[in-house]
């Protein structure tokens, strides 16, 4: 009360909060619930978005690496084998890089899955069962059943919770998968084998194969074949469909084909070539076309053929972020897809995770360092190979975007409430301004200063704004920290904000100091300000006037 006695205008503001001589007024309390509840809502909102961010990060960087070893050749990512890239021993040393948690060799595909009655299409991820790291975020998203894959060497599988509800499967089930490669490796050979021998349908070319030595010139020790006669046997070869032809019937085509290009230039065909050639012609008009058949069909062992695999898992993936459909052992995957051929030992690339995800540029330049200069030209690679190292961000960066976009978005749609809200408890402060109207007047006459009259309503606005932001504070922390139980009281009146089967998570939420400061101080700011307005409007009237007035 001391303190009050010596300052004039924040005695006046204390006394005007509470008129009645009540704890306070109905006014005050209205500016108090307004700033506390846009404060509240403010900081909830601002957490539930942030939290919502960061499980969405850890969930999407559970099944995801955070840098992704890949191998291009100028158009295309190829396969890293054994044999070539040694990719084993480059694995263990990236492993040893500090800050690295694990590196895993890569491979995904896509497969088509069936159950008893459901077919569909589906990602297919392959594990390394001995690479703890690897599987340890899985394990904590599992709903049913383990990630357990022991030595790999069985035929399982762990799915996510939409593949699994979408095809009726749960653990024990058994679900077939078939490679889309499979597929079309398969139906060239299907084309093929309905189709009749191509030679055999064109009997004026066979014709032409037979004669191509009759009316011939003599010359050098051999026979010389037009120049026309050759070139039209050349288009007729390359007019046949290459899907449709056997074997057999390709094989004899290709060097028919060489010798004829070798003789465009007038060059004579010996003795050894003419035989070659009527030989390769009558090989060729001799070939059985069931057993052309049986040679391409029996090619088909080596094409990659369907895998029954038994869910020993079921994992749960948000809606808004799905995972791979099928977890599947890394020996299983490398044999159904065809990356074990002839003992190759060929994954897709290596995935690493780190310690520190949103801090990856030292662990990518270390990663470079490491990597085998393959820049020289091969046969099979024309224009040598380069290596790429592609970050989580990057893979993820519209999505996250999208995030901090909302977030940026929804903040600002909730500070404009805000300020409407403000710009309301201005009125409010209009309105009892002028309610004490001649009151100012008295005090102006008997000396008070402008600043001394700004000072009482500035005065109310720091009280107000002060005591609203610390409730508003503790308000969303309250709510913050019983939103569960919130949100079963709003799921019983069938108002769920945040139904769990949309997500497959909790209701998330992050308690950040700063930002809990940042709405509050804000909202003092402003209810300041906006009091400021009207103790301006009232401190410059003339008192004469307003004792006058009625």
């Amino acid at each position: 009360m001391k303190f009050l006695r010596r300052n004039l205008s924040l005695m006046l503001a204390v006394r005007y909060l509470n008129p009645l001589r009540t704890m306070f007024s109905v006014i005050t309390l209205i500016c108090l619930l307004g700033v506390a509840l846009g404060v509240m809502v403010l900081i909830v909102v601002l957490g539930v978005m942030e939290g919502l961010q960061d499980e969405m990060e850890n969930r999407a960087l559970a099944f995801t690496p955070h840098l992704v070893i890949n191998l291009n050749d100028g158009m295309q990512n190829v396969t890293l084998s054994e044999n070539e890239t040694h990719w084993p021993e480059l694995r263990d040393r990236i492993a040893a890089i500090p800050g690295v948690v694990c590196v895993y060799p890569q491979i995904t595909a896509h497969a088509f899955a069936q159950s008893n009655s459901v077919r569909r299409s589906t990602l297919v991820t392959a594990i390394d069962p001995g690479n703890s790291a690897q599987i340890a975020p899985l394990a904590q998203m599992l709903r049913q059943g383990s990630i357990d894959f022991g030595e790999g060497l069985n035929q399982e599988c762990v799915l996510s919770s939409q593949t699994a509800e979408a095809m009726g499967l749960s653990t024990g089930d058994i679900l077939h998968l078939t490679p889309v490669g499979s597929l079309e490796r398969i139906a060239p050979l299907l084309t093929m084998v309905l189709s009749p021998m191509q030679t055999r349908e064109n009997p004026q070319f066979m014709q032409k194969l037979r004669t191509i030595f009759e009316g011939a010139k003599r010359g050098n020790g051999g026979l010389v074949v037009e120049k026309a006669h050759l070139q039209a046997i050349l288009n007729g070869i390359t007019s046949f469909n290459p899907e449709k032809l056997r074997p057999g019937e390709n094989d004899a085509l290709n060097i028919l084909a060489e010798l004829a290009g070798s003789h465009l230039g007038h060059v004579p065909f010996t003795p050894k070539e003419q035989q070659r050639w009527l030989a390769t012609v009558n090989q060729l008009a001799e070939l059985d076309g069931d057993k052309e058949d049986g040679k391409a069909l029996k090619g088909m062992r080596d094409i990659v053929l369907p895998m029954d695999l038994e869910v020993v898992g079921i994992y749960q993936a948000p809606e808004n972020m799905p995972g791979p459909d099928v977890y599947m052992p890394l020996p299983m995957a490398q044999e159904m897809l065809g990356y074990d051929a002839g003992g190759s030992n060929e994954v897709m690339g290596l995935c690493v995770r780190v310690q520190d995800m949103h801090d990856t540029d030292e662990i990518e330049q270390a990663i470079h360092a490491l990597l085998p200069d393959l820049h020289a030209a091969t046969e099979s690679h024309p224009l040598g190979l380069q290596w790429f190292v592609v970050p989580w961000t990057q893979s993820y960066e519209k999505w996250f975007d999208m995030i901090a976009k909302e977030r940026i978005m929804m903040s600002f749609i909730l500070s404009t409430i805000s300020l409407i809200a403000s710009f309301c408890i201005m009125a409010v402060m209009f309105t009892v301004i002028l309610q004490r109207r001649r009151e100012i007047a008295v005090l102006q006459a008997l000396g008070a200063t402008p600043g001394k009259i700004m000072a009482i309503f500035t005065w109310q606005g720091i009280i107000i704004g002060v005591t609203g932001a610390s409730l508003g504070v503790i308000l969303a922390l309250l709510v913050l920290y019983y939103r569960l139980e919130i949100q079963s009281f709003l799921a019983g009146f069938g108002m769920d904000p945040f139904p769990m089967e949309t997500h497959g998570i909790t209701l998330p939420a992050k308690y950040t100091p700063s930002t809990i400061a940042l709405q509050a101080v804000r909202a003092f700011v402003m209810v300041t300000l906006v009091s400021a307005i009207p103790a301006l409007y009232i401190a410059r009237q003339n008192p004469a006037k307003a004792l006058r007035s009625n």
